[in-house]
């Protein structure tokens, strides 16, 4: 029987351990999340995309000064949607103007724009 009490400790230290372990695993891995219990020697490539649109708002864009949309008369902005480095405005009322323009935001120029024809 006394190899047993042995056996029982032993199993229980190292369930203390491994928990421990885990916990710090957990703790780095919050704070860093890079972080790895076995690296590797091998340095990752960056990606060649940012993987979030967050990245793409880390620097300040420069200053394009005004920018003047050419729209018929009667149309106005119905709503606006950025995405990354461009933003989509979409114009109204939909009988007579129903276009959205593109313009990149770094330096204001449109991009491109799309009608319905008629």
């Amino acid at each position: 029987m006394r190899w047993l009490k042995y056996i029982v400790i032993l199993l229980g230290m190292l369930i203390v351990c491994s928990v421990g372990l885990l916990g710090y695993g957990f703790f780095k891995k919050s704070t860093q999340p890079d972080w790895n219990l076995f690296s590797t020697s091998e340095q990752p490539q960056p990606p060649s995309r940012p993987m979030n649109r967050l990245d793409e708002y880390s620097n300040p864009l420069p200053a394009f000064g005004e920018l003047n949309l050419k729209t018929n008369p009667g149309c106005f902005i119905k709503s606006t949607r950025p995405d990354g480095k461009r933003l989509y405005i979409i114009l109204g009322p939909k009988e007579t103007c129903s276009k959205v323009i593109i313009i990149d935001v770094t330096d204001g120029r449109t991009l491109g724009t799309v009608s319905v024809g008629r």
